[in-house]
């Protein structure tokens, strides 16, 4: 008996000096399981998001089906604080607007929507085009009139360009289509992660004076047309 108890408290003391490596299993973070929409080049539709909130937003971001009969809406309509709450818009909704291109920005990086980090060795060949329209050349300057519309990873191709050389090509849809009236097609998103940046949702807020400035606002509203699945230059100013 006496031996049985001296094994015991031996087992016990070790066991109590052991690292805490060994004293516990780790838990091993489950990979994401992602059974909606469809991946692209290895990227799911929810991305490397980790809660259904987020998942749901890069689900719609990453729709691959055409907006077929959107209806037509106004950038003024979009970005108007009193539509972002009434039920009009929603991110089922097909839509088209026409507005001038006051800027066509570099989108973010990194974006779970995209697989893309910033840490050694992570992905950075997925991103999306930022174009900003407003309703009337004399606005172009003005951030707050902005209404966001975006070119992603996979109607990037579907367009005919090369995101081998990102820069490249975002120079290259900016030298088509800024200073232009463009009519976009594409489905409506509310991309709640800029609500704190849009004008319409943070009214009080100054207005962004560099990029990746924070408490500011740099976009009329979270209402996005993302993505869009179709566009053209019409005539205009």
């Amino acid at each position: 008996m006496k031996t049985l108890f001296r094994i015991i408290l031996l087992v016990t003391v070790v066991f109590c000096f052991l690292p805490p490596e060994f004293a516990k299993t780790k838990r091993k973070s489950k990979p994401i399981s992602c059974s909606q929409g469809t991946a692209y080049r290895g990227c799911p539709a929810c991305g490397t998001a980790k809660d259904a909130k987020h998942i749901t937003l890069n689900v719609q971001k990453n729709r691959g089906t055409k907006a077929t009969n959107p209806q037509t809406l106004t950038v003024a309509a979009i970005r108007d604080p009193a539509n972002n709450n009434n039920g009009k818009f929603s991110p089922s909704k097909k839509v088209s607007v026409t507005g001038f291109v006051a800027s066509v920005d570099p989108g973010g990086m990194p974006e779970t929507c995209n697989c893309t980090s910033i840490k050694p060795g992570g992905r950075t060949d997925l991103r999306d085009v930022h174009i900003n329209i407003v309703a009337d050349p004399s606005e172009a300057a003005d951030q707050t009139k902005y209404v966001i519309v975006e070119f992603t990873p996979r109607w990037e191709k579907t367009f005919g360009f090369d995101d081998s050389n990102y820069e490249a090509m975002r120079q290259l849809i900016e030298s088509q289509i800024k200073g232009k009236r463009v009519k976009f097609s594409g489905w409506m998103l509310y991309d709640f992660i800029h609500q704190d940046a849009s004008q319409s949702t943070r009214p009080n807020q100054p207005v962004c004076a560099n990029f990746g400035d924070k408490n500011c606002n740099w976009r009329a509203t979270p209402w996005e047309l993302h993505p869009v699945t179709a566009y053209e230059i019409v005539p205009g100013p």
